[in-house]
């Protein structure tokens, strides 16, 4: 591959380092805030010259919020590359049902379908499809974390997680979507993201982690129906 300038290398780990950390890619103005750029023509200039060595790719008309990882700059970083059927760069998971983004209710475990997901969406450490699952949010505890009432969460399988991190948790026989935050002096809780909500303290009420959220959809056809 050509290689790159210190410039465009920079402007390539961010956007990779953005899109594993949020799981998308930052938007031209962050890129131009992270470059210390004052237009946003530099930054399109800059993405330009890595689509151009073979980088990067952008379906579609250009956004950095489209902005994935092509073919060449994943064999670049060492990414294993993922065979796919017929949809070399997406995911196909199961959806199986809703998690309250609100008081813990019982989740519903109904399998509802498939949703398709762009490989780009979800972190580079995610190396198993067939631990990703989907879950319908419901509520308002997670507004304040971009998570709205009828999102589509895409979550990895697994029991522990960083603090941190949004997860799916089991709070005494019931599911959530809640942040899991560590203390020194509280030790581990969860932690919704709306102050209406209280936080939960795990020496004050049982909780485990089922899973770790990677990944968001959303659509918008209700908003314009």
């Amino acid at each position: 591959m050509e290689k790159l300038t210190t410039r465009q290398q920079k402007a390539f780990d961010f956007i990779r380092t953005h899109t594993d950390r949020v799981g998308y890619a930052p938007t031209l103005r962050e890129l131009c805030e992270f470059m210390g750029y004052k237009a946003v023509g530099s930054a399109q200039d800059v993405i330009a010259s890595l689509r151009k060595k073979g980088y990067l790719t952008i379906p579609g008309k250009q956004s950095a919020r489209s902005l994935t990882l092509s073919d060449q700059g994943k064999k670049y970083l060492g990414v294993q590359l993922f065979s796919r059927r017929n949809h070399d760069d997406s995911f196909l998971i199961p959806c199986l049902g809703s998690v309250p983004a609100g008081l813990p209710l019982e989740a519903i475990e109904d399998p509802s379908g498939t949703l398709r997901i762009s490989t780009s969406l979800v972190p580079r450490w995610v190396r198993q499809e067939d631990r990703l699952f989907a879950l319908q949010a419901k509520g308002e505890s997670m507004v304040e974390a971009g998570i709205l009432d009828g999102d589509w969460l895409v979550v990895h399988k697994q029991e522990e997680a960083p603090s941190g991190s949004i997860v799916v948790a089991q709070v005494e026989g019931s599911a959530t979507v809640k942040r899991l935050m560590f203390e020194q002096r509280s030790g581990w809780f969860l932690k919704p993201e709306n102050p209406d909500f209280d936080l939960m303290y795990a020496d004050r009420v049982s909780f485990e982690v089922l899973g770790r959220v990677v990944a968001l959809q959303r659509s918008f056809v209700d908003s314009f129906a």
